[in-house]
């Protein structure tokens, strides 16, 4: 099975030489051209094969050398340019991973390449019509395709037997960073459409559809912009990349043995069928605490009962489309007479709800947890994690790849987040820096200007080009350190060139 969750980046890193063809100076290239990419294609690959992958962009020189997060992926560079292979582990693990490009005088941004360990192919055209959709033989299977010109339309095919389940997940925005904003239709034989999803992983749709009958099914996949635009038509575009996965199992379900980030103190508990759909009848908890329900019919509600301190931050964070649940969940902040203090539905594109909420008085409040289409059903779980804030902080910065000219002086610009009434000092500094490359500490200090922000200033000697961290120390903390992130937790690089 192929599931996918988003994480924290591994700062593990290879770095895969290209063999050179061609002699080129030195000279030549600290000359030359920063490059660019654009755009992997295929976005991805099955463990234990080999994938030849089109690089589109700009490559002023070529071979040039890549950089990857992991060293179960080897690259190597084609004689012609743009033409990458990729040789992946048979041992890799299905996931997100990056790579990165660069020559001694420039770097590109990074982009994702996703491992899965499903039999692959690639759409062919045309495939816009029941006649013309590309047979898939057997399950699993991920299919890479593009949707690549306005109005443009895939189809793929499947032979289902009565009563065998189908489930058709699009890997696109959320993990590609692909433009579009995917719709995702099943149609029976007679060319009817018979379910249909839009947004279930962020933007990107998943369905699971029981076959009533034998016959061959039909998938189909288009789009909007994820950017919404005065467009009304279906979109497409060279990059409008995706990858449909194919399988014929159940979606995930929750695993209790795991407390996740709250630690083994957690309690865990499970909402037996029934159980708490009244604000009377709420299961009392004790912070922190993990639970997992389901919201069985429509219009059912779950409530959980906890005594709140007065000044002190919770994190009510609920978990349901991350593993596949239908739920589209709602939470809300009750008081003890059932008055709404706080609620939130979607974060952003995620469709699971995370709020934060600080306690006006000591006294027992209640947690609501609904669907926001008031549906229901045995697919509608949910796991719920409640947790106090405590003193913490965390930082990032708006982009992964620093660029500096040598003998100048480059500013970085970093946030800083305090959680929980955290009010110490906090030393941010660049780690691991190559000889010929300083940055000086600078400390965050509440109340003043770099509470909240602070400036970096970056000067380098020489040339350089290699993975970077950005860390940050809290004394109060016990020495904790906490490293940065961009918003779309992309691995960072410096890139240190000559003009």
């Amino acid at each position: 099975m192929f599931w996918f969750r988003q994480g924290k980046v591994s700062w593990r890193s290879s770095n895969f030489s290209c063999v050179l063809l061609v002699a080129i100076s030195t000279n030549a290239l600290l000359a030359a051209e920063r490059p660019e990419l654009t755009l992997l294609f295929p976005p991805g690959g099955q463990a234990g094969t080999v994938v030849n992958v089109e690089a589109t962009g700009k490559f002023p020189v070529w071979p040039i050398q890549v950089w990857s997060d992991t060293d179960s992926i080897h690259w190597s560079c084609e004689e012609s340019s743009g033409k990458l292979k990729a040789t992946i582990d048979a041992s890799a693990k299905p996931g997100l991973y990056w790579l990165r490009l660069y020559h001694p005088n420039g770097a590109t941004s990074v982009r994702p390449f996703l491992v899965s360990d499903m039999p692959e192919q690639t759409e062919v055209e045309p495939n816009n019509r029941v006649a013309e959709a590309n047979a898939v033989a057997s399950f699993p299977a991920c299919i890479q395709g593009v949707l690549g010109k306005r109005g443009d339309v895939d189809m793929v095919s499947v032979m289902l037997t009565a009563g065998q389940k189908l489930v058709a997940t699009v890997d696109a925005s959320n993990l590609l960073r692909s433009p579009v904003d995917a719709i995702l239709q099943l149609l029976d034989p007679d060319g009817f459409v018979i379910a249909e999803n839009l947004d279930h992983f962020g933007l990107d749709p998943s369905l699971e559809f029981l076959a009533p009958r034998d016959g061959r099914y039909f998938v189909r996949v288009f789009g909007f912009p994820s950017a919404p635009d005065s467009t009304i038509a279906f979109g497409g575009g060279a990059d409008w990349i995706y990858r449909l996965r194919l399988q014929s199992v159940v979606a995930p379900v929750l695993d209790p043995s795991s407390n996740g980030s709250l630690g083994s103190e957690a309690i865990f508990r499970t909402m037996e069928y029934g159980e708490s759909i009244s604000r009377d009848t709420a299961i009392s908890i004790e912070v922190p605490a993990r639970l997992r329900g389901t919201i069985a019919q429509s219009g059912q509600q779950n409530y959980v009962r906890f005594k709140g301190v007065a000044g002190q931050s919770y994190r009510i964070q609920l978990r349901a489309r991350e593993f596949g649940s239908a739920l589209d969940a709602t939470i809300a902040v009750l008081d003890a007479q059932g008055k709404q203090l706080s609620q939130q539905d979607d974060v952003g594109n995620v469709r699971d709800p995370d709020l934060k909420w600080k306690a006006p008085a000591d006294g027992d409040y209640l947690i609501e947890v609904s669907d926001f289409h008031q549906t229901g059903g045995p697919d509608y779980g949910f796991e719920l994690l409640v947790s106090a804030v405590l003193p913490d902080f965390s930082l990032s910065v708006p982009n992964d790849l620093i660029q500096v000219v040598v003998g100048k002086e480059t500013e970085i610009q970093v946030k800083l987040n305090r959680e929980g009434n955290f009010a110490g000092e906090i030393l941010v500094s660049l780690q691991e820096l190559p000889e010929g490359v300083d940055c000086p500490v600078v400390k965050s200090i509440q109340g003043n200007d770099t509470e909240k922000k602070l400036t970096l200033k970056v000067k380098s000697t020489v040339p350089f080009q290699g993975p970077m961290k950005i860390s940050a120390k809290a004394v109060d903390l016990q020495g904790s350190v906490r490293i940065a992130t961009t918003d779309d937790e992309k691995p960072m690089w410096l890139s240190s060139i000559v003009e």
